[in-house]
Parts: C-alpha cells; structure tokens; sequence
C-alpha cells in the first residue's frame, strides 16, 4: 500500500466541494500513480475521512465516486 500525503490533501478537499443536487461528484488524478491514488482513497474511507466508492476502470484508470451526504 502506497499512502501520498499530496493526494490525501487533493481527495480531502475535493470531497468539500459542494454538488448540486443529483450532480455527480467524481474526480481522477491522472498525473499520479493509479495504484497510489486508489491506495489513499482506501485509507480515508477505511479511516472514515470520506465516504465514496472507488473505480478502476479499462484504461488503467481509478476515478473516485463520492456519495452525496444528507443535509
């Protein structure tokens, strides 16, 4: 497992972005490590910092799917 403190800091703050309703909140990090980028994104949901799924998709590609948090 290869936690970066760089893309915690990136997740974290994406995850405060506000989405309008029904507005899916979905980021990548193309210019990391794919394998690091899904390694962090794990560590802050197993640590409860954020709630999302996480994707790989063909290309190699992890995209982070946050899930919309009741109000």
């Amino acid at each position: 497992m290869t936690f970066n403190p760089q893309i915690e800091t990136l997740i974290l703050e994406a995850s405060n972005r506000k989405s309008p309703h029904f507005v899916a909140n979905v980021i990548n990090f193309q210019e990391f490590d794919q394998e690091d980028v899904k390694d962090t994104a794990q560590k802050l949901i197993e640590d409860g910092q954020i709630q999302a799924t996480i994707h790989f998709h063909h290309n190699d590609l992890c995209t982070i799917d946050f899930i919309p948090q009741a109000i």
